[in-house]
């Protein structure tokens, strides 16, 4: 009977051991764990052994990269130059009050004029066979001839548009742009050179492709802080 009994004790063991034996682990685990934590616990509660937590580092010593990483730029603040191409107005915008009023001024050059200012009326185009304003005068001038700065101030913008052909735009002051259209591609001036009233700017070249029924010519116009105003008013009141 006593060796049936151990061989049930026995068996039971074989089937419950090795659960008994880790849980037993665990437990053993899980109290160094317990134990370990309040250790580091208290040791910062008491102001011991902190000190080899937190070391200050001399930032100039040997071996320690530095940061070059250059700054960000805003790309908002970023200004990039402006440029000028073909098929486009300069902006207009009012000039700037750096030339006198009373300077001299005078007709880009001479000869009849065959179109004059319409002041806002509509008259009838006879390329484009179409009523519509003149802003300008247009000037006979043969093929070649030069064509001068109408007054003293610094070239706006050159640019080449699709009806008026080469066009040239200068700065006067005192809220006037002049701009002579239809000129050759040779322009001898550049943009933001300061030009004097007589100054040769261009060639009359017949470019303007909304004027080419008209006799060779060139067209003048003028603005007044933005606004067409007689070309006359401004070479004649001075």
């Amino acid at each position: 009977m006593k060796k049936q009994g151990f061989a049930k004790v026995r068996d039971f063991m074989k089937g419950k051991g090795f659960v008994v034996a880790l849980m037993l682990s665990v437990a053993a685990v899980g109290f160094s764990t317990y134990y370990a934590y309040n250790s580091i616990m208290n040791s910062f509660e008491e102001g011991t052994g902190s000190e080899n937590l937190f070391v200050d580092v001399d930032k100039n010593q040997g071996g320690i990269p530095k940061d070059t990483a250059a700054p960000v730029t805003n790309p908002q603040e970023t200004v990039s130059p402006s440029e000028t191409t073909a098929e486009t107005e300069p902006a207009a915008t009012a000039a700037n009050n750096f030339f006198s009023s009373k300077s001299p001024r005078a007709l880009p050059i001479e000869g009849e004029i065959i179109n004059p200012y319409s002041d806002g009326e509509l008259v009838k185009s006879e390329t484009l066979n179409l009523w519509q304003t003149h802003d300008g005068i247009d000037i006979a001038a043969e093929a070649g001839a030069d064509i001068r700065a109408a007054g003293e101030g610094t070239v706006l913008n050159i640019w080449e548009d699709g009806l008026w052909g080469v066009c040239i735009s200068i700065d006067h002051g005192d809220g006037y742009v002049s701009s002579y259209c239809g000129v050759d591609k040779s322009v001898p001036v550049t943009i933001g050179q300061e030009v004097a009233c007589g100054d040769v700017i261009a060639k009359a070249g017949n470019t303007a492709e909304c004027e080419c029924a008209l006799p060779s010519h060139l067209h003048f116009e003028v603005k007044k802080d933005g606004e067409f105003v007689s070309p006359l008013s401004f070479t004649e009141n001075n």
